[in-house]
């Protein structure tokens, strides 16, 4: 059960950073028509409640397909999280360029996904290790549509022992446990910045 959590998170984590970069770049471009879609899209993917996305594609558009719970809720997570990576990095790269200055517009269309997004993800990289963290709690709800995640295997637990305390305590050990890890991680990659700026 861990391990699919983990496979749950990696998975969502990979959705967002493509959907969310391929959102910024028609964001921060503004190509007529498309750039509204890319907003709207944003907006809809970070607006729509996880559990609520979760259930919509289970019961909708793959309902009787046999697609893998585990899938279906790493796309749903993988969507929140791409709403909120397209917001961030369209903001902090709008804040820092000249948007107005049409050349500027022209190189940085060309360098997006070399250079303006990857700075975009350092500048805003705070709310994007919240955000990571918040992919990593969101698996919690994975069990609603049939994941074996460990939130449900510790449920399963419970219920089978009669000792629900217990193993909902113990979940919520490992879920800090790996929260520390993201957080551990995050301070190596800030002081790797903060050299590498030096």
């Amino acid at each position: 059960a861990l391990i699919v959590t983990v496979v749950l998170t990696v998975i969502a984590v990979l959705i967002a950073c493509v959907v969310g970069a391929v959102l910024s770049f028609f964001m921060c471009y503004e190509v007529k028509y498309v750039s509204a879609i890319a907003n709207g899209l944003s907006f809809l993917f970070r607006s729509t409640p996880v559990l609520l996305f979760m259930l919509f594609l289970d019961f909708g558009p793959f309902r009787g397909s046999h697609f893998p719970a585990l899938l279906t809720a790493a796309i749903a997570i993988g969507l929140y999280g791409a709403g909120h990576v397209s917001e961030v990095t369209f903001k902090t790269i709008k804040e820092h360029e000249d948007f107005n200055n049409k050349e500027i517009r022209r190189r940085l269309r060309k360098s997006f996904f070399t250079a303006a997004f990857p700075e975009g993800i350092e500048r805003g990289r705070f709310q994007i290790k919240r955000l990571l963290i918040q992919l990593f709690q969101w698996t919690t709800v994975a069990g609603y549509i049939g994941a074996n995640d460990l939130t449900q295997v510790m449920q399963d637990i419970g219920n089978r022992t009669m000792y629900p305390f217990f193993s909902i305590g113990f979940s919520i050990v490992i879920y800090l446990c790996i929260t520390i890890l993201i957080e551990l991680g995050f301070e190596l990659i800030e002081k790797k910045f903060i050299k590498m700026d030096k």
